[in-house]
């Protein structure tokens, strides 16, 4: 280890997965619902694309901040800390 930035940022990507860990019931929900957009996307034609319509999202779907910061964490800030450190 090069720098004490290095090792915080080894711990900024441990944090986020503890945060995906805690939210991992979530992850498939969500996964499965931008399938669905997606498909609904490649099936009708380019000239028709309409924006999607509001859908009415369960209760027990309010873990989208969590999902999403540690997301952010293990892909974006972990390592730009990790490379910052090494490089510095």
């Amino acid at each position: 280890m090069r720098g004490p930035l290095a090792l915080v940022g080894i711990l900024v990507v441990l944090a986020g997965l503890h945060l995906l860990w805690q939210s991992r019931r979530q992850i498939f929900y969500w996964l499965e619902t931008y399938l669905k957009i997606f498909r609904s996307s490649l099936r009708t034609p380019r000239e028709k694309i309409e924006r999607p319509k509001a859908v009415r999202f369960a209760a027990d779907r309010e873990h989208v901040l969590r999902l999403l910061l540690g997301l952010g964490l293990v892909l974006i800030v972990g390592p730009v800390l990790i490379f910052l450190g090494l490089t510095f």
